[in-house]
């Protein structure tokens, strides 16, 4: 079974800077939200998927006995920041996060209990509704600063996605494959076959990152995710303020280099 993306988790070290940014790069950001754990976050809505803007905004919240779980998402994600900024992890659709975890068990994926969690969130008419997630883990060994998890949704679906947060000035439509370095790749293209989720993923070599985008760049991660390709209607309504942001041509692509946006890759191709 193949899987699709839920959501791509962009941990950044300032909020409001990075939600500026993603403005001024033509996007509809949401509202603010705060996580009960110390996580805050805004949102990017595509249809049926998002970027999620996460960084630390209480770290007071972050309870250190969570060090004896088998695994913590503000613990990881605060920790990633103090590592670098990037895609810290991917979110997999999920209509049944427990019935996932068995087949990640089966797969040979080390699994934590399902995490379940709820917040408010507020529409654009600025009503507050109730928003609950539960999440699924496939973690691997190589992947220390990769995390890969499914998402269910247990909300109505009008509590969380709204039209008039899709409607984006560049022109987004979707996200495409996403892309992630590292110094075995083979290792984990094979780990990403079993759990159903290889055609979602381009793993690659630092040579062969490097080859394939026509440049190298500091950030360039050699054990996680790299970035991902955002596919928009017309190139045209993204040029000039990708370009402004840093972005270069290079291959047939526009892409804004990680050390020029947050620690990602951006991928930006026509649909």
């Amino acid at each position: 079974m193949s899987r699709k993306i839920d959501h791509l988790v962009l941990c950044v070290n300032d909020l409001n800077a990075a939600i500026t940014a993603y403005r001024q790069l033509g996007f509809t950001v949401t509202p603010r939200a705060n996580h009960p754990f110390g996580t805050g976050n805004a949102l990017i809505q595509l249809k049926g998927m998002y970027l999620e803007l996460l960084a630390v905004v209480d770290p007071e919240k972050i309870a250190e006995t969570d060090l004896a779980a088998p695994f913590s998402f503000p613990i990881y994600n605060r920790d990633y920041l103090r590592h670098r900024q990037g895609m810290s992890m991917l979110a997999l659709q999920s209509n049944d996060a427990e019935q996932d975890r068995e087949e990640f068990i089966a797969a040979g994926a080390a699994v934590p209990p399902v995490f379940h969690f709820e917040r408010d969130a507020k529409t654009p008419d600025g009503e507050t509704v109730g928003v609950a997630f539960s999440l699924a883990f496939a973690n691997h060994p190589l992947l220390r600063h990769a995390v890969n998890f499914v998402c269910q949704h247990r909300h109505p679906p009008q509590n969380f996605y709204f039209p008039q947060y899709q409607d984006h000035a560049n022109g987004a439509q979707a996200l495409g494959k996403v892309i992630l370095g590292h110094w075995a790749a083979d290792a984990v293209r094979d780990f990403y076959e079993a759990i159903c989720v290889n055609e979602l993923i381009d793993a690659l070599h630092s040579d062969e990152l490097i080859a394939k985008y026509g440049f190298d760049d500091a950030e360039f991660p050699t054990d996680g995710f790299a970035g991902f390709e955002l596919i928009v209607d017309d190139l045209a309504k993204i040029s000039d303020a990708a370009i402004s942001l840093g972005a270069i041509q290079s291959k047939g692509h526009l892409i804004l280099p990680p050390s020029k946006f947050f620690g990602i890759m951006v991928v930006i191709k026509s649909a």
